[in-house]
């Protein structure tokens, strides 16, 4: 069983309470429920096409995660869905995440839906809004509190050279993340240095395309937990993101960028090799986005990057 389960709404269910002013209040952070269990495999025979697309609009509209539960028998439906699940017992993590970080949750979703109609520039630019919004939030500062009582911070001493190295053979720039004392964690220097290397591929056209790799035992661990809070203010760090946006060079610079992954890639150290046109992982390579479970969702133009390469679900 699954502990503070939202009852498993048919579509009929769904049309009934769509009728009603206040019949989907109950959904959203803020209320009993934070997530909707839809059964997608119920029969929706009687319905006609325009009913089942109103319907998929107003659950695109909730303010949380909208889980479809089983094969999908009208496909129309999927636009109002974000995750598919065989049962409910898969949906397990899922839950419990979602109860978790139930505000994280709800803006990764509707971040999703946004991302998935705009252009891609437009879709890191809301990604980067949505990021601030939840830097701000109780949630991370929850999570921030207890990962800074708890954790070991490597020693920023054991490395005091370049975030990133860069070489040229013929034409192809060959860059290399730079930190392995921290397992390559995307922080403030490692994310300028490689900004700079991306503007050198963007200038110079005699450079046919850029191969990025990590030093040391892993690809990128993500984010630089040691760096959590140093922003002043959630506003500053969009100003950050937008004035050196490596997402947006990786947008551009795609179709000549090749990165070769190995062993953890997780958060932005899968999010920034999405955007490239060749990824090639060794056989020991595994890919995590966890921010949700820090209160915070892809904050590195992964809800752009990962939506373009599999897809909203």
């Amino acid at each position: 069983s699954v502990a503070g389960l939202s009852p498993v709404l048919t579509f009929s269910d769904i049309v009934t309470l769509c009728q009603m002013p206040w019949g989907l209040e109950g959904y959203s952070p803020l209320r009993e429920y934070h997530y909707l269990l839809l059964d997608t495999a119920c029969a929706v025979d009687h319905a006609d096409g325009k009913q089942l697309a109103t319907v998929a609009e107003r659950l695109r509209l909730l303010p949380c995660p909208v889980i479809a539960v089983g094969a999908v028998a009208a496909p129309v439906l999927l636009r109002g869905v974000d995750v598919i699940v065989t049962s409910v017992l898969e949906a397990a993590v899922l839950i419990r995440n979602i109860n978790e970080h139930p505000l994280a949750a709800m803006t990764l979703v509707q971040l999703l839906r946004h991302n998935e109609e705009v252009s891609p520039a437009m879709g890191l630019f809301a990604e980067s809004l949505a990021y601030a919004s939840l830097q701000g939030g109780v949630e991370f500062a929850r999570v921030k509190k207890a990962l800074l009582a708890n954790m070991r911070l490597p020693d920023s001493a054991q490395h005091s050279g370049s975030a990133v190295l860069l070489e040229r053979r013929g034409d192809v720039l060959h860059i290399s993340l730079n930190r392995p004392h921290a397992r390559n964690a995307y922080g403030a220097a490692l994310r300028d240095d490689l900004y700079e290397a991306l503007q050198l591929l963007n200038m110079n056209h005699g450079l046919r395309k850029a191969v990025v790799r990590g030093e040391g035992s892993c690809f990128c661990t993500g984010g630089d937990l040691a760096e959590f809070g140093t922003v002043p203010d959630t506003s500053t760090a969009h100003a950050i993101r937008s004035s050196r946006s490596v997402g947006q060079l990786l947008l551009q610079l795609g179709a000549r960028l090749e990165f070769r992954l190995h062993r953890a890639c997780i958060g932005s150290g899968i999010e920034l090799p999405a955007f490239a046109a060749h990824v090639v992982a060794d056989g020991n390579t595994f890919m995590q986005l966890p921010e949700i479970k820090l209160g915070l969702l892809p904050g590195a133009g992964g809800t752009v990057s990962m939506l373009r390469r599999i897809g909203r679900h």
